[in-house]
């Protein structure tokens, strides 16, 4: 299931709050526009996050709708934020979309169950590297620099003043396969220890005497956000596409995935001492 998340998860809120102003009033999207000289279909593109909402038509909005300070200031702020231009675009050109960007970075939460490959948050530079190359090596030198500048952007999130909540559940074998030479993979060791030091990160490590757990036939993301009526989001990316997943009966069967794998980890302090030990053994 594909879905359009262009807006951010506070433009997404803005257009909430108008729909909830204009059915206080009892207005029909046609009595508004009609009060304001748009056209009829204006007010319904707003609304669905179809078009742009610019400031000036949010300031007619909310005149009409009678909404004054401080409540008219802290829409207005939402309405600067909406379609505030991320850092990802000047990237655009690698990727097919933004949403991925726009939920990680607005998220509160971000849950990375990786039977695979070590989550991108995670990953030192020299380490993207390797895993870039491998993965695509027909790529050039120059679009390879640019993706593992991506990867590092990203990272941004975890520097914020109030970062989200960040849980990757790793497997075993992700610890312990060599990507790069011997330094790349004790330098990704030592940064994933030094990650799990953090108040907002948690490491789980399931090893490999686990048996074979429920989120073993994918890696998946599960974003969750501020707002109680933002829906989680389900993210799972394949050879062919991304897939962004936001039916509550889906995400529920994500959610059962995360907490069947998390029940097979190992608990945060064994985990940590258990990437001690992979590290003194490649070093």
């Amino acid at each position: 299931m594909r879905t359009r998340l262009s807006l951010s998860v506070r433009g997404k809120r803005l257009l909430r709050e108008l729909r909830r102003l204009r059915d206080e009033r009892r207005m029909s999207p046609e009595e508004v526009a009609g009060q304001l000289g748009w056209h009829k279909t204006k007010l319904y593109r707003i609304e669905r996050g179809e078009s742009r909402l610019i400031l000036d038509d949010l300031d007619e909005l909310l005149e009409l709708y009678g909404v004054r300070s401080p409540e008219r200031e802290s829409l207005f702020q939402l309405g600067k934020d909406a379609w505030k231009r991320g850092w990802w675009l000047a990237y655009r050109d690698l990727y097919q979309g933004e949403s991925f960007f726009v939920m990680e970075n607005d998220a509160a939460k971000i849950s990375v169950y990786a039977p695979n490959l070590l989550p991108g948050l995670l990953q030192t530079a020299d380490y993207a590297r390797a895993v870039i190359s491998a993965l695509d090596p027909q790529g050039e030198a120059a679009e390879v620099d640019r993706q593992v500048a991506v990867r590092i952007e990203r990272q941004g999130v975890l520097a914020r003043q109030e970062p989200p909540e960040v849980v990757a559940v790793l497997d075993e074998s992700v610890l312990r396969r060599r990507v790069g030479d011997r330094d790349v993979h004790c330098e990704q060791l030592r940064r994933l220890l030094e990650l799990a030091e953090r108040p907002n990160v948690t490491i789980h490590v399931i090893p490999l005497d686990a048996g074979v757990y429920m989120a073993q036939s994918g890696q998946f993301t599960l974003f969750e956000f501020p707002d109680a009526e933002d829906a989680p989001v389900a993210y799972q990316e394949g050879l062919f596409g991304d897939v962004y997943v936001e039916d509550a009966e889906d995400v529920a069967r994500y959610r059962l995935a995360a907490s069947k794998t998390t029940d097979a980890a190992l608990s945060v302090d064994a985990s940590v001492a258990f990437i001690r030990g992979v590290l003194k053994e490649t070093e």
